[in-house]
């Protein structure tokens, strides 16, 4: 088990902690908060965590960040580790500033994190295995984050995601008691024990489309239900601003997913749908000429890894622009 010392310094270098001090949005509050509430014995190692983040007016250079840590630590062990309060805080501030200015050798690099991201660029597809075996495969542009100490300490396995992802869990059981599998997103958290299933958390809306097994859905106070439990082919869409889940069936869960195979398939999709996935996954935007175009139905299949034929059809059959990275010019 790490000291109290540790914990604080694992959560001052860790980048997310970082965000989420400095530029504090409702996603890096809903991953915290949720972290807090897993380990409440750590809520003073937090406040400590935040205070020094705040107070080294941390910058985007990790790096450099993780090198202020350690001259923190080396200046608080100097002082016999006295309890963190203002005026030992703005003492230990005036002192680490003169060290960063006049000993730049001093510091010790230092990289350590207990949180493990993955990620994906637009466009890519990317395979990835969990500490416990459970495949995952991720669609452009998706993070998933995990705390790793959790994985090797906790009966439930859990992960945090933005964008989308097929899950295929791996059913695991602990002298007999299933370990239970989680899959958060900023509007609700899945709860599984081994299964295949797709999860989309994009624009405060999360769909789940269950292939096999079984899961249980669990919502937001606000939800018009608490739980909801899915069997193979149930579509879930939940929205958080309208606090509804909506349910739906598909008949062919595997023809929705097959992104992971390198395949989109439009059965009678809209542009305006078609508009979104290629701008979530792709970092395309279509600039319609005609909004009437967006409520135009088309039907194909095409390659994930060639997606300028996909391109190419649509310029070509509905008079369209489709821009490149477009909200950056």
């Amino acid at each position: 088990m790490k000291n109290e010392n540790q914990i604080v310094k694992d959560l001052v270098l860790d980048e997310n902690f970082q965000s989420w001090v400095l530029h504090p949005n409702d996603k890096t509050n809903a991953y915290w908060n949720r972290w807090l509430k897993n380990h409440p014995q750590c809520e003073g190692q937090i406040q400590e965590a935040r205070d020094i983040v705040l107070l080294l007016q941390f910058t985007e250079d990790t790096t450099a960040n993780q090198d202020l840590v350690d001259v923190w630590s080396k200046i608080k062990r100097d002082v016999n580790s006295q309890p963190l309060n203002l005026n030992l805080v703005w003492r230990l501030t005036a002192v680490f500033a003169v060290l960063a200015m006049l000993v730049p050798g001093y510091f010790l690099f230092f990289n350590h994190t207990d949180i493990l991201k993955y990620s994906s660029e637009y466009g890519e597809i990317k395979n990835i295995t969990l500490p416990d075996g459970s495949e995952v495969t991720l669609n452009g542009n998706t993070q998933l984050l995990l705390y790793k100490s959790d994985w090797q300490e906790s009966i439930n396995r859990e992960v945090f995601l933005e964008g989308e992802a097929f899950f295929e869990v791996k059913h695991i059981t602990d002298l007999g008691t299933p370990r239970k599998f989680m899959v958060h997103t900023n509007e609700l958290d899945i709860e599984v024990l081994g299964t295949t299933f797709n999860v989309t958390s994009r624009h405060e809306e999360t769909k789940v489309l269950l292939n096999t097994g079984k899961v249980q859905l669990k919502l937001p106070e606000n939800a018009d239900v608490s739980e909801f439990m899915m069997n193979p082919g149930d579509l879930v869409t939940f929205n958080k601003k309208k606090g509804n889940a909506v349910v739906d069936y598909a008949e062919s869960p595997e023809m929705l997913t097959q992104w992971r195979n390198n395949q989109l398939i439009f059965d009678g999709t809209t542009l305006s749908e078609i508009s979104q996935i290629l701008k979530d996954t792709y970092g395309l935007e279509i600039r319609f000429s005609d909004d009437s175009l967006k409520e135009k139905k088309f039907r194909g299949t095409f390659l994930t890894d060639d997606i300028d034929i996909l391109k190419e059809v649509l310029t070509q059959t509905y008079n369209i622009k489709i821009i490149e990275n477009a909200w950056e010019k």
